[in-house]
C-alpha cells in the first residue's frame, strides 16, 4: 500500500469573507456633474451604502471619472441637498427588461 507524503496534500482553501457595506434600495432621483462641470445631469440612485451608491443615468460615462452628486426631492430647497463627490467605479449593462447602464460609484473623502 502506497503512503501519501502529507507535504503533497493540500490543505482546503478556506473561502474569506470580505466586509461589504450594507446596501440600501433607493430609488430616488439624483443629479450629478462631471468635476469642473457646471451643467447638471440626471439620474437615478437604485442603492447606496456607507461607502457608495449603484445608480443609472443615460450618458455613458468613463470609469475613475470624478463627478459631483445630489440628492433632493422637490419638497426639500436646493441648499439642503445632500451633495457628494464620487469616483465611478463600475459600469453594469442592468438585465432585460430595464436594459440601462448602472454605474458603481464610491464616495470620495
Amino acid at each position: 500500500m502506497d503512503k501519501i507524503d502529507p507535504s503533497a496534500v493540500e490543505e482546503p482553501r478556506q473561502k474569506t469573507i470580505s466586509s461589504r457595506a450594507e446596501r440600501h434600495e433607493l430609488r430616488v432621483p439624483l443629479r450629478y456633474r462631471m468635476e469642473g462641470q457646471d451643467s447638471w445631469l440626471a439620474g437615478e440612485a437604485i442603492n447606496m451604502s456607507t461607502s457608495g451608491l449603484l445608480f443609472s443615468s443615460n450618458e455613458l460615462l468613463e470609469l475613475n471619472s470624478r463627478l459631483v452628486i445630489t440628492f433632493h426631492n422637490a419638497d426639500t430647497p436646493p441648499s439642503m441637498s445632500n451633495t457628494r463627490m464620487v469616483r465611478v467605479v463600475r459600469r453594469i449593462l442592468s438585465n432585460w427588461p430595464e436594459t440601462r447602464v448602472l454605474f458603481g460609484a464610491r464616495f470620495c473623502s
